[in-house]
């Protein structure tokens, strides 16, 4: 047992615990007792001590099957995930964030081209990039706007309209 590991009790641990009666000694009971998974090796062997037990007490309740000791590789493996996970999420938002303030600007990108294009008939639209609040949106209003652009110019210039806002999304 490394003095850095936190032992904890086992269900077997804690039904003895739960029960009176004399199967261990006072002095090794209240030392299981004092097992909470928060205890490192050797702050229980400092309390064992005080208790009047030596180093073996901890590795009796070990051997009994009170308390279990997690392996150190385990332990090291599962934080290693768990920040993995965590720069994985940070990663997820990070994007999500970046493609919001792309489609933001895109957006803003549109209204200034559709009003310059439809010179003072992009009213409508306007009120419509309200409800573009995701990818899929955006792309549905853009091609409303693309069609009012057509019918008011020409499709040629809807085309070019589509395309540089399509490209100021990416």
């Amino acid at each position: 047992m490394l003095n850095t590991q936190t032992p904890s009790k086992t269900d077997y641990a804690r039904a003895l615990l739960a029960r009176p009666g004399r199967e261990l000694p006072r002095p090794v009971r209240t030392l299981l007792i004092l097992v909470d998974g928060q205890k490192t090796v050797t702050e229980l062997l400092s309390l064992g001590s005080a208790l009047g037990l030596d180093r073996s007490a901890l590795e009796v309740l070990q051997t009994q099957g009170l308390i279990s000791v997690p392996d150190l590789a385990a332990q090291a493996r599962e934080a290693a995930e768990r920040q993995a996970a965590e720069q994985a999420r940070a990663e997820r938002a990070a994007r999500q964030a970046e493609q919001a303030r792309k489609l933001v600007a895109a957006k803003f990108f549109a209204l200034d081209l559709a009003t310059r294009m439809l010179a003072g008939r992009e009213g409508s639209l306007r009120d419509g990039a309200r409800l573009a609040d995701n990818e899929t949106s955006f792309m549905a209003w853009l091609e409303t706007c693309s069609a009012a652009i057509a019918s008011h110019a020409d499709a040629e210039r809807a085309q070019v309209f589509r395309e540089r806002v399509v490209a100021a999304l990416r």
